[in-house]
């Protein structure tokens, strides 16, 4: 048996914490983003969705004379940071982005049923589907624009 002598508090805890492990240090839960597949899956599932987006005729008049080049990139950006990658969304906030396009709330529903379509066909899990879903859900508030309440509202 071999005799381990500690020489600094660091290297006592260290052993403490090897010790209480098993000898195994826990990973790191993986985020959304690598469950996903990162980077080439996510830019994948975008191009998918936004292609599709624009020439579903549920959704295709929000896409009418956009970039959408630039839109990809964007919502390529978007869903990294939300899933916990490395990246950053250097666009405009939801609100702004959808101001005066009258989306609806069934062009919002079409629009996350393509999601699903597209995340299904680059073979993201089911949980991991759901999750995102789940995380961009809130932003259909910003997103769709209600009908007024007042007289004469069309």
């Amino acid at each position: 048996m071999a005799v381990i002598t500690m020489r600094t508090p660091q290297a006592l805890l260290v052993a403490c914490v090897l010790s209480l492990s098993g000898g195994r240090l826990a990973a790191a839960e993986p985020t959304l983003y690598d469950r996903i597949g990162g980077e080439p899956v996510l830019g994948r599932v975008v191009a998918d969705l936004i292609d599709h987006a624009a020439s579903d005729p549920r959704t295709g008049r929000s896409f009418h004379g956009s970039n959408l080049p630039r839109i990809k990139t964007l919502v390529t950006e978007q869903l990294c940071e939300l899933t916990g990658g490395a990246c950053r969304y250097s666009g405009d906030s939801m609100r702004e982005v959808h101001a005066g396009q009258r989306i609806s709330q069934g062009e919002f529903f079409a629009f996350t049923e393509l999601l699903q379509d597209a995340l299904r066909r680059a073979g993201v899990g089911l949980s991991a589907r759901n999750e995102l879903i789940s995380r961009l859900a809130p932003m259909e508030r910003e997103i769709v624009e209600r009908p007024s309440a007042g007289l004469g509202a069309p």
